[in-house]
C-alpha cells in the first residue's frame, strides 16, 4: 500500500489553524506561551506568526503587563492577537417568522444588519433575493472589496428546508442547489448549516469568556430543538436531527400527542403546547389579570401579556408558569448531568427581566444554584440571529483554513 504523507501546504494550514485556535481561546498571548501550549518550538511559532503578521492576520498588541510575583529578568513578552478587521463575514438566518442578514468582523462586531418578516405569501425566490440584495448593499455601504469578505454562512431552521426546496440526499441535507444560487450572484463562498447549530456556535463565541467545556443550546418555537457542543465541536448526532429532543419525557403524567411518548418535550414545551396551557385556564375567574390585560380575548394572549400578568400575581397564570418550569427544569437537569454542561443557553423562550429572575429562583429552589447559574439566555435573539451565519463563515473560512485563502 502506498503511503501518502501530509503536504507542506496542509501542514502549514494545520499549524496556523492550531495557533489561531490557541489565540482565540487565550489571546492576547505571547509566542512563548503559544509554543508551550502546542508543544512546538518557539522558533517555529515565531516563523509562522511573523508571516501571519505580515499578511495582516495577526498583530502585535504590545508588551505583556508586569506581574510582580512572576517577574523575570530579560525582555518582557510581546503579546499577539487576531486582527479583527483582517476580513469580514456575512451571515443570514432563515427562521419560521423572519430572515435576518448581517455583516460582522472576525470578532463578531456588527457592521450592518437587515431583517424582513416571512409571511404565507413569501416565496423561496423572495428569500433568496432578500439575502442577495441585503448582502450586496452591506458590502457597498461598508466600502468593502469582495476580497475582504470571508464568505457568507446561512443558518436554516430545519422546518424551513422544504420551503427552501432543500431535501435529503445520501442521508444528509443537500444545500448545494440553494447555495449555488447565492454564490453565483455574490461571487463569494457559501456555507449552509442547520440554524440551531449555527446559533449554538454564535452564542459560545459571543457570550462566554471560557471557551472550553460542554455547552447545550435549546431553541423553543413551533418545534423544540437542541444543539450540543462538546469542547467547541458540534456533537455529530445533533447536526441534522436537532429536534430529536422532542421525544424526551419531562412529565410522566403529562399531555399526550400522537407519535410521541406521554409527557414529551413536544407535548409540554413547544410554543404551541405552552400557549394551549394558558388558553385552557383563560377566564375572568381563573386568570383575572390576564383577562383584563387582553380585554378577554384569547387572540391577545402573548408572552408580554403573560409576563405582565404573572408579575402582578395572577394565580392562574403563575400556576401554569410553574407547571411549565417544572417540565423545563427536568429537561435542563437531565441534559446538564448527561453532558456535564458548563452552560445551557435558552433561545426563543421570550424571557424578559422579570421572567429571568423567576426562572433563576425556581431553579435555585428546586435544583440548586449550580443549575440556575449555568442556565443563560441567548444573545442572538430576533434580529441578531444572522450572527449564527457569521459564526459559520468565520469558523469555516477563517479558523479552519488557518487564515489562508486556499
Amino acid at each position: 500500500m502506498e503511503f501518502q504523507g501530509i503536504s507542506k501546504l496542509d501542514l502549514k494550514r494545520r499549524n496556523r489553524t492550531h495557533i489561531l485556535s490557541v489565540i482565540k481561546e487565550n489571546g492576547p498571548i505571547s509566542r512563548v506561551d503559544i509554543a508551550s501550549t502546542l508543544k512546538i518550538t518557539r522558533a517555529a511559532v515565531t516563523i509562522i506568526t511573523n508571516e501571519m503578521i505580515e499578511e495582516g492576520v495577526l498583530y502585535e498588541v504590545g508588551e505583556a503587563p508586569i506581574i510582580p510575583e512572576n517577574l523575570q529578568k530579560g525582555r518582557r513578552k510581546i503579546l499577539i492577537d487576531i486582527n479583527p478587521n483582517f476580513k469580514f463575514a456575512l451571515g443570514a438566518a432563515i427562521n419560521e417568522n423572519a430572515i435576518t442578514v448581517g455583516l460582522t468582523n472576525i470578532s463578531g462586531e456588527i457592521l450592518d444588519k437587515d431583517m424582513i418578516d416571512i409571511t404565507p405569501a413569501t416565496t423561496t425566490e423572495d428569500i433568496v433575493d432578500f439575502i442577495i440584495t441585503s448582502s450586496k448593499k452591506m458590502i457597498q455601504n461598508s466600502c468593502l472589496d469582495r476580497s475582504k469578505i470571508l464568505g457568507i454562512g446561512i443558518g436554516i431552521l430545519p422546518e424551513m428546508c422544504s420551503k427552501m426546496k432543500i431535501y435529503y440526499k445520501d442521508g444528509k441535507l443537500d444545500f448545494s442547489s440553494f447555495a449555488d444560487k447565492i454564490e453565483s450572484e455574490l461571487n463569494i463562498r457559501v456555507s449552509c448549516k442547520n440554524l440551531i447549530s449555527a446559533l449554538a456556535l454564535s452564542n459560545q463565541n459571543d457570550v462566554y469568556a471560557e471557551k472550553s467545556g460542554n455547552y447545550i443550546f435549546l431553541k423553543m418555537g413551533k418545534h423544540f430543538n437542541i444543539s450540543i457542543l462538546l469542547e467547541n465541536e458540534i456533537m455529530h448526532d445533533y447536526v441534522e436531527h436537532t429536534n430529536s429532543v422532542e421525544k424526551m419525557i419531562v412529565n410522566t403524567d403529562g399531555r399526550q400527542i400522537e407519535g410521541y411518548p406521554d409527557g414529551s418535550v413536544k407535548a409540554e414545551l413547544t410554543e404551541t403546547a405552552i400557549q394551549e396551557k394558558y388558553q385552557e385556564v383563560f377566564s375572568s375567574e381563573k386568570t383575572p389579570i390576564l383577562w383584563e390585560i387582553t380585554s378577554g380575548n384569547k387572540e391577545n394572549i402573548n408572552w408580554k401579556a403573560i409576563s405582565m400578568a404573572a408579575s402582578k400575581g395572577d394565580i392562574g397564570v403563575l400556576e401554569v408558569m410553574n407547571g411549565v418550569l417544572k417540565c423545563l427544569s427536568v429537561l435542563l437537569n437531565n441534559l446538564s448531568n448527561a453532558f456535564f454542561a458548563k452552560y445551557i443557553v435558552l433561545h426563543g423562550f421570550y424571557i424578559d427581566e422579570w421572567i429571568n429572575d423567576f426562572v433563576k429562583n425556581y431553579l435555585s429552589l428546586h435544583y440548586g444554584e449550580e443549575l440556575a447559574k449555568k442556565t443563560r439566555v441567548s444573545r442572538t435573539e430576533g434580529e441578531l440571529e444572522f450572527k449564527g451565519g457569521c459564526a459559520i463563515s468565520i469558523l469555516e473560512f477563517f479558523y479552519q483554513r488557518g487564515g489562508m485563502e486556499d
